[in-house]
């Protein structure tokens, strides 16, 4: 779903200033894991802090456990979405990803 009006955000830190972030979709996998989507063209050093604090956030809510399994990708062309999801699918069910 995309991630409108669910208040849904990260907090992150730019250049010394505290943001949230807010991605673009909230994604149920058929294996019940919840993916945090981006879809991103060209990448700022803004936009790679903020896909660092997802990274760290997916870890720390994982690590926890009570939340889920979540992941976290950044589709740069929309045309290999996807692929880009079978490819989450695949790390996930992986015994070594």
């Amino acid at each position: 779903m995309r991630n409108d009006h669910l208040e849904f955000t990260i907090p992150y830190e730019f250049e010394g200033v505290t943001h949230a972030y807010t991605p673009d979709f909230l994604v149920r996998l058929t294996d019940g894991t919840l993916l945090i989507l981006e879809i991103k063209g060209e990448e700022t050093e803004q936009d790679r802090a903020k896909h660092q604090a997802a990274r760290r956030w997916v870890a720390a809510v994982n690590h926890w456990g009570k939340l889920g399994q979540w992941r976290f990708i950044v589709c740069k062309d929309p045309q290999m979405l996807t692929s880009d999801l079978e490819r989450a699918l695949d790390k996930i069910e992986s015994p070594t990803g």
